[in-house]
């Protein structure tokens, strides 16, 4: 402070000096401390300006705070009741009380549901004329069939392995734990449908064009145009021509998902499919790979 006083003094001195060269040792002292007493006013004006704009603005963000804190609270307390409301909610789909609108066992059936729906689409994908509904739909049904069979094995390896008095003891979590149970059983099998469905698009004319295309792509490459069916030229252009093949599957997977959801939301009450067996002569001609064929004609 006393180096900062020192050095507003000097200033004020060098302007009394610039500004008023012709005063005597006395008049100009008189200037100096006359100024010096000007800015040490405005200074404390400056200084309680500041203090009072400082304890205006942290009122304000006290009040800011405080505010904000009550919104929170309210905010909390809504929640609760809402929530509260909503746990006391029966289950959409059984009925169970205090289920929040929708009870775990039931959660788990929406899921499986919706997987072996999922899965239905991915074998139309391939294996059902898109623009026949009944078609689709058998082989939507075939696939909740074979679904609904594993589903029923893992249940049945499920209550080998529990006491019947521990299910009866407490009904509502054995319910959920069958529903889980038959989730499990769909999500380890639902994959293969995908692979099944990107394995058999891949084999499509339009996977094989794209393909054919990649690999002669690929070997007219400078580097391969000398030798394009040497060892590195050959081995370059298949992995093209994989990649490209795959790629293909994928965009007609998800061109072929979209057309049939569509389809499906355009006609919600679906009419009923021929029998699956009526179509097995057309798909039994049909060749797949050991690894393929158990997801769709199992």
């Amino acid at each position: 402070m006393i180096h900062i006083r020192r050095a507003q003094r000097a200033r004020l001195a060098a302007e009394v000096d610039e500004q008023l060269p012709g005063l005597g040792d006395g008049e100009r002292r008189q200037v100096l401390e006359d100024r010096l007493r000007e800015q040490a006013a405005a200074e404390a004006e400056d200084f309680v300006w500041r203090r009072e704009q400082a304890a205006v603005e942290q009122a304000r963000r006290d009040a800011a705070r405080a505010a904000a804190q009550e919104r929170a609270e309210r905010e909390r307390a809504a929640a609760q009741a809402a929530d509260a409301v909503r746990q006391a909610l029966p289950c959409e789909d059984c009925g169970q009380d205090r289920s929040a609108g929708l009870c775990e066992a039931c959660g788990y059936r929406r899921q499986t549901k919706a997987l072996v729906v999922e899965a239905g689409l991915l074998a139309g994908t391939w294996s059902a004329a898109l623009d026949d509904a009944d078609d689709v739909a058998a082989t939507a049904a075939h696939v909740q069939a074979t679904l609904e069979a594993d589903i029923a094995t893992a249940r049945r390896e499920f209550l080998q392995l529990m006491d019947p008095g521990e299910l009866d003891a407490d009904p509502v979590a054995a319910a959920s734990a069958l529903a889980f149970t038959a989730l499990q059983a769909v999500q380890q099998a639902a994959p293969q449908y995908r692979r099944c469905a990107l394995a058999m698009l891949g084999r499509t004319e339009e996977a094989e064009t794209e393909a054919r295309r990649a690999y002669a792509t690929e070997q007219n490459r400078r580097w391969f145009r000398a030798n394009p069916n040497g060892a590195d030229a050959v081995a370059a252009a298949t992995k093209a021509a994989d990649t490209a093949r795959e790629r293909t599957a994928q965009h007609l997977l998800t061109e072929r998902l979209q057309q049939l959801r569509e389809q499906a939301a355009a006609r919600p009450e679906a009419a009923g499919s021929a029998p699956w067996t009526d179509r097995l002569p057309e798909l039994a001609a049909r060749p797949l790979d050991g690894n393929v064929a158990g997801a769709v004609i199992a």
